[in-house]
């Protein structure tokens, strides 16, 4: 009897989340909101390719078939109920506000002359390794930039690569741009909030959500790639042949 629940449980936690959860989620945490700038990615690079198959409908599909196919259905229970708290509610709602950059500058420019407390600026620097990792970062420039990229030699013994300057420029880029977004954003709350949403953040659900979200850019770019690069020739061969 026990065998069997313990077969029953872990089939309960692997079974796949449906596609009401996957919106339900995405509507609450606003976790694809990412998709609007690499639809604008994708929409220059077809043009450079002229072609005029834009299909943002089909960009979204596959990332939300792509959370659906590696969050269970528990996973995503659990993450609905997270982001269904007041702290995390506020953080969705603050992070979610446009800045523009002359707003960011004279914030950034009053905190050199007003400096954040050490005990808020610990915090925010907390919430960043919690939300941006400098891996994820570097995957998906690599597969963004995969086309225009050499083919490097595999390293020895199995020795991680090391990020050239140009994929390190961009980690560092993206972490200080989302550094100071945050800044911005969670100024308006308390220390006790911002602990709080640390707390909340540290959820190792989140973190697997924020993992599975960073694969399904990937995914996503992955599969655009693959397609202004082999469709065109497939073009090229159909002409070749009515010829």
């Amino acid at each position: 009897m026990k065998k069997l629940f313990l077969i029953s449980l872990f089939s309960s936690l692997l079974f796949s989340a449906s596609s009401e959860q996957i919106e339900q989620y995405l509507s609450i945490s606003k976790a694809d909101a990412q998709l609007v700038s690499i639809e604008q990615v994708f929409d220059s690079m077809r043009q450079n390719q002229e072609r005029e198959d834009n299909n943002s409908q089909e960009i979204n599909q596959i990332y939300r078939k792509y959370l659906e196919e590696h969050l269970s259905s528990n996973e995503l229970e659990e993450l609905l109920a997270l982001y269904r708290t007041p702290i995390m509610q506020r953080y969705v709602v603050e992070m979610e506000s446009s800045i523009s950059k002359e707003d960011m500058s004279a914030f950034l420019k009053d905190l050199e002359e007003n400096p954040l407390t050490t005990e808020r600026l610990d915090i925010v620097d907390n919430i960043l390794k919690l939300t941006v990792k400098e891996d994820e970062i570097l995957a998906f420039y690599k597969s963004m930039t995969q086309r225009y990229r050499k083919a490097s030699k595999k390293s020895d013994n199995n020795q991680t690569i090391k990020p050239t300057k140009q994929e390190q420029q961009y980690v560092e880029m993206v972490k200080e741009g989302s550094k100071n977004e945050l800044l911005y954003g969670l100024q308006v709350l308390s220390i006790e909030e911002m602990k709080e949403l640390k707390s909340a953040l540290e959820s190792a659900v989140i973190s697997k959500a924020s993992k599975i979200e960073s694969e399904a850019m990937i995914h996503v770019m992955n599969q655009f790639i693959q397609g202004i690069t082999s469709k065109p020739q497939a073009k090229v061969q159909e002409t070749n042949s009515t010829l």
